[in-house]
């Protein structure tokens, strides 16, 4: 675990306009900057950076926070990875504090690895680029695949030579012990000696979405060694699992492929190396592999870090088709949107795009494009044709991946359409999903009979659908308008005695607010005051951990927009302007908010008066409308007072 002292370090270190201006080109605007938001395409600026408060802010999509949230949004990293980055950036040596010794060699021994893997990817390319063999035999083959020098460094494409320890010999040399390599699956032992576990092929580096080389595949440039024609040696190699590469969990290409994803918000799945890299080398760089793997659940979660749609390329022959098949189950339990390509028999998508070019690629995909369960209810027609039984298990399967589907509307669509294509009523099939998901759903936890009830309705795939829309909260804008003078002025004297933040806390000592978040925020400068805290602190993103109260924070401090006239003529919030001070800002907010909370009082007293009218209490009756009477005078008298503050004479 990271200490605290390095984490404040790199907090106070960490400049949002360096952090930012990486990946954004920013350009000054008065005392902000703006550029083009990376998390969402946009044509005209909305994206801000305030230097002066360290933190950033998209008006746009509505992503904002500090250094480390933006590269934890942007790289999709944990809060631990982000903060190695920034640290790395910096040159700020990271402290770690650690339970046990285990976890100290845990880590150590998962950095030897990566170490060793990353030094035998350099090797590899030293010796494809700088040798007569490499250059002759590796380097040869990857230039008539089509693959051209910027392409072989950005995948860092290598050769590992036809020797049988030249690497094992070259890193014992340079200081690495025997048994790292050994662990990294880098060598091999047998009867005490060591060999090299690579040898004459073509190197492909597998990085984790850092960028840092966990694996390589290596692929064989001939059939047999001649001088031992009858042992079969596989086409392709990879490194066995390790402590630091589990082949589940891992996407070829995804250190290259992970902006474009984010920008275009769709990924490109495909089965090889050669695909990833000829679709990228074409400028469709938003392309990942499974390796040759069968997709895993791990796999579509990485995706689902940039995106939530996928596209499968797959050949249109057999195999390919059995392939995209198998992961479909999986993408569609994500909450993934996906889409199939097939490409034509006897096609890949390394051949295709190098044949057809870059434009007519992406038209065939975007033409071609398929939905998957449809998709795959039109494969079980074919295979199932005048076999009541065969379609029978036809129309399971395909129900069983409806059931995966969470979303109501989507589930309810596909149904309707898999209803006319399998020529099934649509009752049954919605009778087959309910059954499969209820079942899901009651081995997955204990429920009580009242869930059970819930599920169920849930469950009833109705053409009705909620048209409900989200309510405002009871007095959100008053609320939020005390958060705004909160923020805005919290630090600036009151008077004599107090600053604008102490008054407010005094006035709202006992008031509850609706907003959840507004609540938050009110008790944590309630908190401050009352730990004898500075206050300003409080607004101090590093010391936020509850998202939902940053994300606020970030919103009102960054917000370069000016307040809607609606705010006083709809809402009747009065908001600063460069007529009136900022303590009349604070006094008309606190009254306005006196007003609402008066006037919910009311209509409670209001709705008392109904109930001592049907229960005959007359009584209560007249002690409530007096009541109400009361409360309305003082109400009137707030509303004056309040047009005083905003028209003073």
């Amino acid at each position: 675990m990271i200490t605290r002292d390095t984490i404040a370090k790199i907090l106070d270190t960490a400049r949002i306009e360096d952090v930012v201006g990486d990946f954004v080109n920013l350009k000054k605007n008065g005392s902000i900057l703006k550029g083009l938001c990376p998390f969402h395409n946009e044509r005209t600026p909305s994206f801000v950076v305030n230097p002066n408060k360290n933190i950033f802010k998209c008006f746009g999509c509505g992503v904002g926070g500090d250094s480390v949230s933006f590269v934890m949004e942007l790289e999709k990293m944990t809060f631990p990875e982000a903060l190695r980055y920034l640290a790395q950036k910096y040159h700020i040596e990271v402290e770690e504090v650690y339970t046990s010794n285990e976890d100290v060699q845990e880590k150590n021994d998962k950095e030897s690895l990566l170490i060793a893997l990353n030094y035998a990817a350099k090797f590899y390319q030293t010796q494809l680029t700088e040798t007569e063999d490499g250059k002759a035999i590796g380097l040869s083959y990857f230039k008539e695949r089509g693959f051209l020098e910027d392409t072989i460094s950005t995948f860092q494409l290598g050769y590992a030579p036809d020797s049988f320890d030249a690497f094992y010999h070259q890193a014992i040399k340079d200081g690495f012990n025997p048994e790292v390599l050994l662990k990294a699956g880098l060598i091999k032992e047998k009867n005490g000696k060591h060999y090299d576990f690579f040898r004459d092929r073509v190197m492909f580096p597998i990085s984790n979405v850092s960028g840092k080389v966990v694996a390589f595949g290596g692929r064989m440039l001939k059939s047999s060694k001649p001088e031992n024609p009858n042992v079969y040696n596989p086409k392709y190699i990879n490194t066995a699992e390790t402590d630091v590469y589990h082949k589940s969990q891992i996407l070829y290409g995804i250190s290259q492929a992970k902006s474009d994803i984010r920008k275009l918000d769709v990924c490109y799945l495909v089965e090889g190396y050669t695909d990833v890299i000829s679709l990228y080398q074409a400028g469709i760089k938003n392309v990942v592999a499974s390796s040759g793997t069968a997709l895993t659940k791990e796999q579509v979660q990485l995706v689902k870090r940039f995106t939530e749609n996928i596209v499968i390329l797959y050949d249109g022959d057999a195999a390919g088709i059995k392939a995209a098949l198998r992961g479909l189950d999986i993408v569609l339990e994500q909450g993934m949107n996906v889409k199939l390509v097939l490409l034509p028999d006897g096609d890949d998508p390394d051949s295709f795009v190098k044949r057809n070019g870059t434009d007519a690629t992406l038209e065939f995909i975007k033409n071609s494009q398929q939905d998957f369960i449809l998709f795959k209810a039109a494969q079980g027609i074919e295979i199932s044709k005048n076999d009541p039984i065969k379609k029978s298990e036809m129309i399971k399967d395909i129900v069983e991946s409806i059931a995966k589907i969470d979303d109501n509307i989507k589930r309810q669509l596909y149904i309707k359409q898999c209803a006319g294509i399998v020529d099934v009523p649509e009752a049954i099939l919605i009778n087959e999903t309910n059954k499969i998901r209820s079942a899901h759903f009651r081995k997955s936890r204990e429920i009580s009979d009242e869930d059970k009830v819930a599920i169920d309705n849930e469950l009833k795939i109705e053409v009705e659908q909620s048209q409900s829309v989200t309510k405002v909260p009871p007095f959100f804008y008053q609320e939020k308008d005390i958060i705004r003078i909160l923020i805005e002025h919290g630090d600036l004297p009151m008077n004599e005695e107090h600053s604008v933040a102490e008054y407010v806390i005094f006035e709202l000592v006992d008031v509850e607010f609706k907003t959840d978040v507004f609540g938050k925020i009110i008790q944590l400068y309630m908190d401050a005051y009352r730990n004898e805290q500075p206050l300003a602190e409080v607004k101090n993103l590093n010391n936020i951990q509850e998202e939902d109260v940053k994300n606020v924070l970030v919103e009102m401090m960054s917000s370069p927009y000016e307040i809607s006239e609606n705010w006083m003529k709809k809402h009747e919030i009065v908001v600063t302007d460069i007529t009136r001070t900022y303590k009349s800002d604070v006094v008309s907010a606190m009254l306005r908010f006196r007003y609402y909370k008066m006037g919910e009082i009311m209509k409670l007293i209001a709705e008392k008066i109904k109930q001592s009218d049907l229960s005959g209490n007359y009584e209560e009756n007249i002690a409530s409308l007096l009541k109400h009477m009361e409360m309305k005078k003082k109400q009137q008298d707030l509303a004056k007072e309040i047009q005083s503050v905003i028209h003073p004479s």
